[in-house]
């Protein structure tokens, strides 16, 4: 199958933010933070659960993990009623190409991929014309070299 491009993006870590009342606002106060500092959300999905909670999961540049552990501990008020789990040694990588959207079977062609090169998926993203998953770093040449052989670049 033909495929535009792979993009990969290293040096991040992914925050699990759980146990967030699922209302109107609560993503966006999330991403404030982060805008009022300047740092750029290298990843993001949100999702309800049927408890009425939101699960948001964000990577961000590995440079800003220290700004961001100062404030959480400086403002455990703020946050003690989140959970927040912290991955460091994170990456994406993606896939992208024209008429993804009438590539049905894109998503399940990459992801069944990386799993037969044992490549474990942390998060999963997608658009119109990319699919974006999150891995650990250490498994980023296994999944390109999984990629290189089933997919057809230009």
């Amino acid at each position: 199958m033909k495929i535009s491009g792979i993009l990969e993006n290293s040096g991040l870590t992914l925050y699990r933010i759980t146990t967030m009342e699922d209302e109107p606002g609560a993503a966006g106060s999330i991403f404030k933070f982060y805008a009022k500092r300047h740092i750029n959300l290298e990843y993001i999905t949100e999702a309800s659960t049927t408890h009425n909670s939101a699960v948001v999961s964000i990577c961000v540049k590995d440079e800003f993990v220290p700004e961001i552990e100062k404030f959480m501990i400086e403002n455990k008020e703020a946050i003690e009623s989140l959970t927040i789990d912290k991955t460091s040694g994170i990456s994406t990588i993606s896939i992208y190409g024209p008429h993804f959207r009438e590539k049905h079977s894109i998503a399940a062609r990459f992801c069944t991929l990386l799993g037969a090169a044992n490549v474990n998926i942390l998060g999963i993203s997608s658009s119109i014309s990319s699919v974006c998953c999150v891995i650990k770093t250490e498994q980023l040449e296994d999944a390109k070299n999984a990629i290189l052989k089933r997919f057809e670049l230009p």
